[in-house]
């Protein structure tokens, strides 16, 4: 455990912006074998300036010496986190900590036993509807290299404490580790690969409403799919589709160009009303930092990217600019991970009394 601070530290630290928005960044430190979470803002006396200033101190996870974690979503102030297997809701203002039950996997219909499983996608957000937190977790059943995987969803109720099988017929998410949905009109959103067929891979959209409880597929922009990592972010209150082309750079990478394409959804759920909107490049040369990957919009027009380095870069996205800037603030590569963050004092340990809530 690390050292308890008082229950308003974060807040009495970040009045100097409105709403008590943050940046939170989660790094994890090679040297010190530690996961570390970070609050910034780029308000300064009420101005935005062009820094991510501290406004809060670090508070460390210990206990994740490991290099996979990921924040899974932030809701009326409680983080989720997650590794490959473990899942925690987190008060940072707070310094309170809930970890999930583990649920033993149920194996879909067709799948052995002995079948290796794989956390596929997560979420995490609030049902107005009932007044509950749920956890959303996808889940990915192989048989072996040969063997077309079996996708699952299960789902978490905060009031009950517990788990519950979501009847569902799921493509796979594109990316290998839990990581952080787009969220907006109450869905979030995944790149995704339907795995029904060896011979073809058809991509595409798809969407989970966290009070309905229902999936969606929607389409994919027309673009380029060779050499390019996709992702999905919330940009000017739309959907927006990256496409990151070349991320892998192979040799020369002093003078390697890498470029990002960027299209809305002008109207949500209508394939026809995506918009290239940016075309973003070279945005990288010999005197320029190598772009790992995209990580989140910050403001409506600036991306936040992590350098192959492992650096907070920004991108800015006025007038077709391109400036970037790079802060000191790294970790190891792959484990940056960055959301817009809201604090609350609001106790849920005092909500949930049952539950094994600790403090950090």
């Amino acid at each position: 455990m690390i050292n308890q601070l008082p229950e308003d530290m974060h807040l009495n630290h970040a009045k100097d912006y409105n709403d008590h928005r943050v940046v939170l960044i989660k790094r994890f430190i090679k040297d010190g074998k530690k996961t570390v979470l970070s609050f910034h803002s780029h308000h300064n006396g009420g101005e935005e300036d062009e820094t991510l200033h501290v406004v809060a101190p670090n508070l460390e996870l210990p206990w994740w010496d490991r290099y996979w974690v990921g924040l899974i979503g932030a809701c009326n102030g409680i983080v989720c986190i997650s590794d490959f297997y473990d899942i925690y809701l987190c008060n940072p203002a707070r310094h309170e900590l809930l970890k999930l039950p583990v649920r033993p996997f149920v194996y879909p219909d067709g799948c052995s036993k002995g079948s290796v499983f794989t956390t596929n996608g997560l979420a995490f957000g609030f049902d107005p509807s009932s007044g509950d937190y749920k956890v959303l977790r996808i889940i990915s059943f192989s048989a072996g290299s040969f063997c077309l995987p079996s996708v699952t969803a299960e789902i978490y109720n905060l009031s009950t404490n517990s788990w519950r099988n979501l009847d569902a017929d799921l493509p796979k998410i594109e990316h290998p580790h839990p990581c952080f949905p787009a969220l907006i009109h109450g869905s979030y959103h995944w790149c995704a690969a339907s795995t029904k067929s060896r011979l073809s891979v058809s991509r595409m959209i798809l969407s989970f409403n966290i009070c309905t409880e229902a999936f969606g597929e929607m389409e994919f922009p027309c673009y380029t799919a060779d050499d390019t990592r996709p992702s999905l972010v919330v940009l000017d209150d739309s959907l927006a589709f990256i496409s990151f082309k070349n991320p892998y750079p192979q040799r020369l990478p002093s003078i390697y160009e890498q470029f990002i394409d960027i299209w809305v959804m002008v109207e949500y759920g209508i394939k026809e009303s995506w918009m290239k909107k940016f075309s973003l490049g070279p945005l990288v040369g010999m005197n320029g930092p190598l772009i790992h990957e995209p990580l989140c919009s910050w403001t409506n027009d600036k991306l936040l990217l992590q350098s192959e380095d492992g650096y907070l870069i920004s991108c800015s996205l006025k007038n077709h600019s391109q400036e970037t800037r790079k802060f000191d603030i790294c970790g190891q590569r792959d484990t940056l991970k960055v959301i817009i963050y809201q604090e609350s004092l609001v106790s849920l340990s005092k909500r949930h009394e049952g539950l094994s809530w600790w403090k950090i």
